[in-house]
């Protein structure tokens, strides 16, 4: 039986970051949708859940953490799991994230292989349930 390939959604208001994490995670083999916004990351994940939300917290109108709260307390998409990419680097939000539900977090700039093992740990975690 083939494994199905997993999907990543990287949240994220910077069209920069969005096309260097899509690249990077694309290299790995997992399929990568992006959302420019909270707002249109919740629209995608209607239709189809993905099996991790690589979320910025620092957005227009409704910001990262305010999705994780969304995401967290609706029974339908309380199991996706989320790490925070952010370059907000304070311990109190990190605390405040991590107790909000998100799996990890994650500071800008980005180191790519701890970013990329962090990833596997959480999709593989994911695959023993």
């Amino acid at each position: 039986m083939a494994t199905k390939l997993k999907s990543i959604l990287v949240v994220d208001d910077s069209e920069t970051n969005l096309v260097l994490l899509e690249a990077i995670l694309e290299n790995e083999g997992w399929i990568v949708k992006t959302a420019k916004s909270a707002t249109a990351g919740m629209e995608m994940i209607k239709d189809e859940k993905p099996d991790l939300i690589l979320l910025d917290l620092l957005m227009p109108r409704i910001d990262g953490c305010e999705m994780l709260e969304s995401l967290k307390s609706g029974e339908r998409y309380k199991d996706i799991p989320v790490i925070i990419v952010s370059a907000v680097l304070d311990d109190t939000t990190r605390k405040t994230c991590l107790d909000k539900g998100a799996e990890d977090y994650i500071s800008k700039p980005v180191d790519i292989e701890q970013l990329l093992k962090r990833v596997r740990d959480v999709l593989e975690s994911r695959n023993e349930d």
